[in-house]
């Protein structure tokens, strides 16, 4: 049983409802009928029947139904919906809630023949394994002894000797972007990455020429050994579109990186 004589409800009910009760005064009816169980029963009934009535015309409300018979006709509604009513007070009184991006639980992907890599793991795919000697690139004996000199060094993997005989070539000799490719390779197998980087970006900026290919491929490597995807991406794209011996291996790297 309850005191309540339903003083506050009379007053203000209707035009809580409504929405137009100003808030100092919602709130202090909010706070009546949260500990009165009678109230909380009219105020959660007449919501359901606002909700039910939806665009019926409502009767005007000028005298209010006797009290008891109010309570004991609007209790047995209020029992069935108070579970909504709470809903709904804990959704008026709570302060709003940020939205929260949802993931999609299974992504899709393009087929690859490998996953793809984060920024953060594109080292694994770095190919820092030498090039092989190639008659169509080195001439076989040349008018160069330090170039003849350091590319017997090369094919040893006698890297450190190579450096050192390759850098020697004159810059306007014949030999020149050959003699850089090789070097640079060989700096990027000692993990020289930053002298690596230089020497081969001067060959694959040299002009068209048969190292041309294989320097933006491997300057890719050097790249990818760095962890950084983005240089590694714009070498192998120029290296594809060459269209020459390292197309095939530098697509299949592109689609193993974001």
């Amino acid at each position: 049983m309850t005191d309540c004589t339903g003083t506050l409800t009379d007053r203000w009910l209707e035009r809580y409802i409504q929405g137009t009760l100003p808030e100092h005064e919602a709130q202090q009816f909010e706070e009546h009928y949260f500990e009165c169980p009678d109230c909380l029963a009219q105020v959660v009934a007449l919501q359901a029947v606002t909700r039910r009535l939806g665009t019926q015309p409502r009767m005007p409300v000028k005298a209010p139904i006797p009290w008891p018979i109010r309570v004991t006709a609007l209790t047995a509604i209020a029992a069935m919906l108070l579970i909504g009513f709470i809903v709904f007070r804990v959704k008026r009184t709570s302060p709003p809630q940020q939205a929260v991006a949802v993931a999609p639980t299974a992504p899709v992907t393009k087929p690859a023949p490998q996953p793809s890599l984060a920024a953060s793991a594109v080292s694994r795919l770095a190919d820092l394994t030498m090039p092989a000697f190639q008659a169509r690139t080195l001439r076989g004996q040349s008018g160069d002894l330090n170039f003849d000199s350091g590319m017997k060094a090369y094919t040893r993997q006698d890297c450190r000797s190579a450096v050192k005989a390759l850098a020697q070539v004159p810059a306007h000799g014949e030999d020149s972007l050959a003699a850089r490719f090789f070097m640079g390779v060989c700096q990027m197998r000692d993990e020289d990455l930053g002298a690596a980087s230089r020497t081969l970006e001067s060959v694959a900026n040299g002009g068209d020429s048969p190292q041309q290919e294989a320097a933006l491929y491997y300057l890719a490597q050097v790249a990818l050994e760095r962890n950084d995807a983005g240089a590694a991406r714009r070498y192998l794209a120029r290296t594809v579109s060459l269209h020459g011996d390292f197309e095939s291996r530098a697509r299949a790297e592109l689609t193993k990186i974001r």
